[in-house]
């Protein structure tokens, strides 16, 4: 789970740094947690190696429309992830 908070501190851990090295870029995202170093949490960057093919494109999800999003997302558990 991405947004585990380890501490119990309110703060999850992709944005709470054990250290100050862990967020080396200072752009708020502990670096562990964002690969390209974009800002944007790999949970939540549809591109999150920025090579410029979406992850569900590279993970063989199907999006027809090239939104970065698979195409029928549904998520009747309401826990963020597609049922497909």
């Amino acid at each position: 789970d991405p947004n585990v908070d380890s501490d119990n501190d309110g703060i999850p851990d992709y944005l709470d740094p054990a250290t100050p090295g862990d967020d080396a870029n200072g752009d708020g995202v502990v670096d562990a947690f964002d690969n390209d170093g974009d800002g944007v949490p790999n949970h939540l960057d549809l591109d999150s190696d920025n090579d410029g093919l979406p992850d569900v494109t590279e993970a063989g999800g199907t999006d027809v429309d090239g939104d970065g999003i698979i195409d029928g997302f549904t998520d009747t558990d309401d826990d963020g992830l597609s049922d497909n």
